[in-house]
């Protein structure tokens, strides 16, 4: 996957939200996030491909949620899936 285009809206983002940036899984190039709460933790990460974003985020379990996106939009979808991950980890 290439984050070129997104990768500096993903990195205002985090830093805004005060959430670490993992870039790397094993051997492939990633963006996501962990989030741990009192009841629980979830995972919300971003996949591209073309001018096609998709935020997913899930709770490690069963709940996922996926949301659309292109590059101009994607600070709402990061926005949506992390109220959703935040509300499955028991974060206001």
């Amino acid at each position: 996957m290439n984050f070129t285009k997104i990768d500096p809206t993903i990195r205002a983002w985090a830093a805004r939200n005060r959430l670490p940036l993992s870039t790397q899984y094993q051997d492939a190039e990633v963006r996501s996030f962990e989030l741990v709460g009192p009841s629980g933790r979830a995972q919300v990460w971003v996949e591209v491909e073309g001018d096609v974003v998709t935020v997913y985020a899930w709770d490690y379990r069963r709940q996922k949620q996926t949301f659309s996106s292109d590059p101009p939009t994607l600070e709402e979808a990061l926005d949506q899936a992390l109220q959703v991950a935040q509300g499955w980890c028991g974060n206001p």
